[in-house]
């Protein structure tokens, strides 16, 4: 199965990570040296009161130097460095667990077990996942750690869905799955039942850009989609409008999450829309119009307080706009 093996150009070793712990205790450290006339920083008293061991040829230098920020490495506990993992197999790791919730509430995952035993590699950036409704955390260019991943996720659709999380080291990947069927939002199921992933197996890499991501890599930031969070808001707009500058105005909160339906549009059409964050336009994914006429846009949070225009694209190639204002 995929297996983990220690990078040989690039090497976290065992005494930079002490010597890291010796960063995280500066005024310990440097008290001593300080206490030693003409002793130098290279020469740190490292927490057992022993001189600290040279730092290894080809290793990170944690040694603290004055006016210099120490490398991001140095403040990592043991396993968070990408060069560290040797000899690790997840050929024995558990999967998954995933309680549905109803479309529009929180459907939660339990990655407990699975964090535990990772250990300290549950730190590491070689996870990412594919909701199965167009959106994913990470991907195979963007790998996450697993202790970086949302507790939970929204779907607004009622139906079935399959979740592949899936984990590439080396240029090799596998994948776990699972099936979860999410209930119409006014017939929630009280009980769900837990849904469990099968076992790691060997799986092609999935694309880059097959997903919409649900955490905004934008320097304006400020989106997430289809994210939970302790408020789930909802907002219904008027009917939308042929421009931004005529476009209804529906009203949330920062940091809450917002499902906002559009009404008086064609049943049964295809809508993609798009959400204006600074300067530049983050997709969503696909959308369909209901029977009703109603389309309801992906949950979205703002960490902003701003004004936000939402562009939809219909499949006969119109647009409409609405517009979120998020306050604090």
């Amino acid at each position: 199965m995929l297996s983990m093996r220690k990078s040989t150009s690039r090497s976290l070793v065992l005494s930079a990570v002490s010597i890291a712990f010796l960063g995280a205790t500066t005024n310990v450290s440097l008290a001593a040296s300080a206490t030693q006339s003409g002793s130098k920083l290279s020469a740190q008293i490292c927490p057992d009161g022993n001189p600290c061991p040279p730092v290894p040829e080809g290793s990170i230098d944690c040694t603290p130097k004055a006016g210099k920020a120490l490398p991001v490495e140095c403040s990592l506990a043991p396993g968070k460095g990408v060069n560290e993992p040797e000899g690790f197999d997840v050929s024995s790791l558990p999967g998954i667990s995933v309680t549905p919730g109803a479309a529009k509430s929180a459907t939660k995952f339990e990655l407990g077990p699975l964090k535990a035993a990772l250990g300290k590699y549950a730190a590491m950036p070689v996870f990412f996942v594919n909701y199965g409704d167009g959106t994913g955390y990470g991907s195979s260019s963007d790998l996450r750690s697993l202790n970086s991943f949302p507790s939970s996720h929204i779907y607004v659709q009622a139906g079935t869905y399959t979740i592949t999380g899936y984990a590439t080291v080396d240029g090799r990947t596998e994948s776990t799955t699972m099936t979860v069927v999410i209930e119409p939002s006014n017939q929630p199921d009280p009980t769900p039942d837990k849904v469990n992933s099968g076992d790691w197996d060997p799986a092609a890499t999935p694309k880059a850009n097959a997903l919409i991501p649900v955490a905004s890599t934008s320097s304006a930031g400020g989106l997430s989609i289809g994210t939970g969070g302790s408020v789930i808001a909802e907002a219904v707009s008027q009917a939308p409008a042929a421009s931004a500058a005529k476009a209804p105005v529906v009203n949330a909160r920062a940091n809450q999450v917002v499902i906002v339906s559009v009404p008086s549009l064609q049943d049964g059409t295809d809508v993609v829309g798009r959400v204006k964050i600074g300067n530049s336009w983050k997709t969503l994914p696909t959308s369909e119009v209901g029977d009703d006429g109603v389309l309801t846009l992906p949950a979205l949070t703002f960490s902003k307080a701003g004004t936000y225009s939402v562009k939809l694209t219909l499949e006969s190639g119109g647009s409409k706009y609405v517009t979120v204002k998020i306050k604090k």
